[in-house]
């Protein structure tokens, strides 16, 4: 399993890669990073995601990961 974060997931090219990772077999979204929307559900922003992942905004990236975006 791949843990993946990303940074600056709230605008159009963060959603679509968030849809895509969501989806993976071989990847864990462990964040998504954003100043603006700290706290905030990705649904807010992208509300296609509703029921798909229960991940919050983060204004503090998590170190423990293979890939960041």
């Amino acid at each position: 399993m791949i843990r993946v974060g990303i940074i600056g997931g709230s605008g159009y090219t963060g959603g679509e890669l968030i849809r895509l990772l969501l989806n993976h077999p071989e990847v864990r979204l462990d964040f998504v990073f954003s100043r603006t929307r700290n706290g905030e559900s990705l649904h807010t922003t992208f509300p296609d995601l509703t029921g798909q992942t229960t991940l919050v905004y983060t204004n503090r990236p998590e170190p423990d990961v293979d890939v960041v975006f």
